[in-house]
């Protein structure tokens, strides 16, 4: 169950379920269709006796005043089966005592007023509206050596954007012409695992409105490559703050291991 507490929402599942549920509200989603969303990504919790999707369902919708009724039916009925308290008998007497209460004030709740239905903001996320495919970008050290980065692609997701950065395979003082970026190739990680051999990427992140962003951490634009295609897909490979990518080249390129 992978549960840390007797919480209705202190488990795993439960918090996936919630955590769903919640971003469809917060994208304006119409209910039934979150309901249908939510329930078809963890279709293979439908028909558990415990209610493992149907309590943590019904207590999300609750909490924002869109509770369906064919859930809250299937929620009390898991409730009152008693399934669920039947899997924390191992976790001993107290624990069950305290996931009971747990259940007790969900369905005191589900069963009383439900509150007038709340609308969520999505979280602040980065809009990457700077950088495109065929950017390329130098970062130089303290003993004046630079690397060079291209943009092979921008990710978008409902978390926010990033770029993905190919390490290009060149270290120097003098960045080249545009003409002789177009043609420097990105360095390579052998292959290893499951992985073929691919480019050495970066994907620098922004997870906070406060998180610099590169040109606040010493990268500077040195040529745009017009048509660069947007790399599809997701290369596996490095990623962490802008920071962060900071402290990695200059670390490498003082010592010679870049």
């Amino acid at each position: 169950m992978g549960a840390w507490g007797t919480a209705i929402f202190s488990n795993d599942a439960a918090s996936d379920i919630r955590t769903e549920y919640r971003e469809y509200v917060q994208d304006r989603v119409p209910d039934d269709e979150a309901t249908r969303r939510t329930i078809e990504s963890f279709t293979h919790l439908v028909e558990r006796e415990d209610g493992e999707l149907w309590i943590p369902l019904a207590a999300a919708q609750s909490e924002v005043g869109r509770l369906d009724p064919d859930v809250q039916t299937r929620a009390l009925a898991a409730i009152d089966r008693g399934a669920d308290l039947e899997l924390w008998a191992e976790a001993g007497p107290g624990e069950v005592i305290r996931r009971t209460a747990a259940l007790d004030r969900l369905r005191e709740k589900l069963l009383g007023p439900q509150p007038a239905p709340k609308r969520l903001r999505r979280s602040w996320r980065h809009v990457e509206d700077d950088l495109t495919p065929g950017d390329v970008l130098a970062f130089t050290a303290p003993n004046g050596r630079t690397a060079l980065f291209r943009v092979a692609g921008i990710h978008r997701s409902r978390y926010g954007d990033s770029p993905e950065l190919d390490v290009l395979d060149w270290v120097g003082e003098q960045v080249p012409g545009p003409e002789s970026l177009a043609t420097l190739r990105a360095k390579r990680e052998p292959a290893s695992g499951n992985l073929p051999e691919r480019p050495v990427v970066w994907q620098p992140h922004c997870f906070r409105k406060t998180d610099p962003v590169w040109h606040e951490v010493g990268f500077v634009r040195v040529a745009r490559l017009e048509g660069w295609p947007n790399r599809p897909g997701q290369t596996p490979g490095h990623s962490g703050l802008w920071r962060v990518l900071n402290l990695v080249a200059t670390r490498d390129l003082l010592d010679g291991t870049w």
